[in-house]
This record gives C-alpha cells, structure tokens and sequence, in this order.
C-alpha cells in the first residue's frame, strides 16, 4: 500500500491519468552527432535504464528526439517562426505513483546510470518536470 502522500493525480480532480509523469529534457554532448547520440541513448543507455525501471513499476518510458531534421522540418513548416526548445530530446517516464519514482530514483543501480550521462548528454543542462497529466484525447477518442 502507498501512502496517500505519495499517490498519483490531484486530489478532488477527474480527467486526470493518476500517474506520475517524469519529463526530463535532454541536451546531446559537445560535439557529438545526430546519429551518434541517437545510436547510443536508443541501444546503451536506453538499455541499460530498462531492467531497473522494470524492478520499480514503470508504466511506460519514451524518448522523443528534436535534433536537426525535427527543427529544420517544423521551422519550413511554420515559415521560420517556431519557436523550439534548445533541447535534443525529451525523455519521460510514467509511474503509478511517486513512491515508486523515489525508489527508482534512489536505486543503486539507477544511480550508477548517472555516471553513464557524460557518455552522451550534457547533464550540466538536464532539466526535469514531474507531474499529472489531463487527458483529452486518446487512441483518437475524446476522452470522458
């Protein structure tokens, strides 16, 4: 049983998942390629963070790239005048409650794939949004 404290969603809501959802915005290294940052975040890093999120609940774990093909494309679609985060990806993380982000958070192994950052991002830039999220659409459908 989770404390209510640590329970998901907003009190007296509906429309609401009731989950917990980490974003964390993302920078790729110095120097490194598209190609590259993809390779190694989708196929080692990626990888690595799998098995421990599984031991800790996770309900779903993306990530979302915005590299030069994203930004060139949706510039020449919006004539020059979007305006985009200075980010190259987001990751997000989706947990049933934040009990079970904390001890995902606070694992041994979880924190060791910290040290695996300066392989590939910028950790100096990582930028994170924790929160609940309102549902309207889904699977195509209006939701409620």
């Amino acid at each position: 049983m989770v404390p209510k404290a640590f329970e998901a969603g907003y009190p007296n809501t509906v429309g609401f998942r009731k989950v917990v959802k980490a974003t964390i915005l993302v920078k790729k290294k110095e120097g490194m390629s598209d190609e590259a940052f993809i390779e190694y975040y989708n196929s080692v890093h990626a990888q690595r963070a799998v098995p421990i999120l599984q031991r800790h609940e996770i309900i779903s774990y993306n990530l979302t790239y915005h590299l030069n093909r994203d930004r060139k494309m949706i510039q020449d679609i919006m004539h020059n005048k979007a305006k985009l985060l200075d980010y190259d990806a987001i990751c997000t993380f989706v947990f049933p409650n934040y009990m079970a982000l904390a001890k995902f958070l606070y694992d041994k192994d979880g924190a060791e794939l910290n040290g695996d950052h300066e392989n590939f991002m910028d950790d100096s830039q990582m930028r994170m949004m924790v929160g609940d999220e309102y549902m309207l659409i889904e699977n195509g459908e209006k939701v409620g």
